[in-house]
Formats: structure tokens, sequence, C-alpha cells
């Protein structure tokens, strides 16, 4: 019996220039993302099944983009589980759609109007599908007394504002004790956990070390797994194909194209990120930061450094 390829694993496959550019998240991104890290905090889903759907999907794994895959896949284990039923999901949808179905309101653009500020919110399109999906599913877990709608605000808010410079923070305190260094990469999560970070659900985390010999550059070739609690969501080029593909085969050229262009000499290692083990890179404290305090060092540690894609520079510090 013959055996179909797997659409999850990238690494190795043949592709194109990375576009090095992050290009953010729309707000139905933001909320698939917080429901579904929700989701996985409360046990209600896991990670193994979310790429047991997604792989199950075949060559629609493919025609989705990336919430829409994590989304289908939460949406399959609530219904396998018993939590949710299909037609109660429908029906929501149903519901949620009409709460948008309202005329769209004309602007009145006289003179006697341009002093009056506009209510975006009065004129807000249809959600797509997908973001209905999970408002509908999101209402129906409010109304058992699973989740509340708190909770997934508190997530969207922590993915923008409070993850997002922990790891700079880890890096700093690290540049400037020793002692937490050398306790940093022997055992990562519990030194973070020491200096006050909670990583909540966060799986295992390795911190590798930069050197002037070795330079290390994380990918995940499966999916996107990523340090989250710890850095905030991954950017868009790290979950895309071609970051997925080539970082385990062309490491330096990668490099290269985010602008980090390393000798010969160095050598490149790759971690590759999986559900269970999460990496960060340490890197090399640059010269002529002697004196700094760990505020200011805070200020040069880039996200895309901690993935080694690039390497803290002074050029950023006014």
């Amino acid at each position: 019996m013959g055996s179909t390829a797997r659409p999850h694993d990238m690494g190795g496959k043949t592709a194109d220039a990375i576009d090095t550019v992050d290009h953010g998240m729309a707000h139905w991104e933001k909320h698939a993302n917080g429901f579904r890290m929700l989701l996985s905090a409360k046990g209600i889903t896991r990670t193994d099944e979310m790429r047991r759907v997604a792989e199950d999907m075949g060559d629609k794994y493919f025609e989705l983009t990336y919430f829409e895959r994590h989304s289908e896949s939460a949406k399959v284990i609530l219904i396998e589980r018993g939590i949710l039923e299909e037609t109660a999901i429908k029906l929501k949808v149903s519901e949620i759609r009409k709460k948008f179905e309202v005329p769209i309101l004309d602007v009145d653009t006289s003179d006697h109007h341009h002093d009056r500020d506009v209510d975006g919110s009065d004129n807000e399109p249809m959600p797509n599908e997908t973001h209905l999906t999970n408002l509908a599913m999101q209402e129906l877990l409010e109304e058992r007394g699973l989740i509340t709608a708190d909770e997934v605000r508190r997530k969207i808010e922590n993915f923008d504002i409070e993850y997002p410079g922990r790891g700079a923070k880890v890096v700093a305190r690290a540049w400037t004790d020793e002692n937490f260094k050398t306790f940093l990469l022997k055992d990562a999560k519990s030194a973070i956990t020491s200096i006050g970070i909670d990583l909540e659900t966060q799986s295992e985390i390795v911190v590798v070390e930069n050197t002037p010999s070795t330079h290390n550059v994380v990918v995940c070739t499966l999916c996107s797994c990523y340090p989250r609690f710890l850095l905030g969501q991954p950017p868009t080029w790290y979950k895309s194909v071609a970051y997925r593909s080539r970082t385990v085969y062309e490491p330096r050229s990668v490099l290269s194209e985010f602008g980090t262009n390393l000798s010969e000499e160095v050598q490149i290692r790759v971690h590759d990120s999986n559900a269970d083990m999460r990496y960060m890179v340490l890197p090399m404290k640059p010269a002529g930061t002697h004196n700094w305090s760990p505020e200011k060092l805070e200020r040069i540690v880039s996200r895309d450094s901690l993935v080694g894609v690039t390497v803290p520079t002074l050029e950023v510090v006014n």
C-alpha cells in the first residue's frame, strides 16, 4: 500500500526567498491565537491533537492560512471530545452573523460634521467565517462555564504587551549576572521562573549561547513551535514555508537574507523546536556596552536576535 506525504513537516524542502518582514496580525488572527492558547492552557486542546487534525486535512491544509488551520483543528477536537456539537456551532454562527448584518451608515461629510469623530465601529465589516466560528465556539464554551471572555481578552493583551519583552529581560540579566547566566544555560525554565517570569503552560525551554565560533538559529519545521510566553507571537516569516524549509539545509543563506553575514569560520547550529521543546538564543553582548544598565541593554535585544536570524547592535540606541 502506498503512503501519502503528510503536509506538516517542511524541513529540507525546496522553497523561494524568505519575506523577512513581519506583517503583523489582523484582529481576527489575534483573537484566534488568544482563543487557541487559552484552550491549550486549560487542557481543553493539546498540541499533538492540533497537529494530528491538521495532518489529516490533506490538500485542504495548503488551502487554509495559518490561523484558519488552527481554528479548524480546534473545532474538530472540541467536537471529537463531545464538548461542542457542530449543529450548535452553526446555529451560534448564524446568531453572531446577524449581529453584524446592520445597514452601513452613510457618513455625512458636510462642513458642519468635520469637527466630529466618526465611530468606525458603526461600519465594522462582516467578520470572516473563521472569526465567526471562533466567536461562536467561545460563546458556547462561556455558556458551559469552561472559559470567560475576560480570559480570552487577557490572552490577546498579553501577547501584544507583556510577553514580547520578556526575552530581552532574560538576556539583559544574563549579560549582567554571570551566576544567572550559568543557571539559565543549565536549566532555562527554572532560571527564568526565578526572576519572576510566569511561563504558565510553556513547554521545556533550552537557551543556547552564541559565541565567537558558534552561532545558533531556531526554526520549527513542523509548524511554528515557539516560546510564546517568553517572546510573544512568532513573526510572520517564522511561520512561512520558505523559512521552515530552507533553514535546516542552508542556514547561512537564510541568515544573509536577514542581513546577518557570518564568516565561514563561524559554525551555524540549527535547533528545530517541537511541541515538547522550545529554544531561545542567548546572543553575544556587543562591545561597548560594559557599563550599561539592564534596562538599556534590553533596548538592543530584538526578538529576531533571540531566534538567531540577527545579532544585537548599538544602532537602535539613541
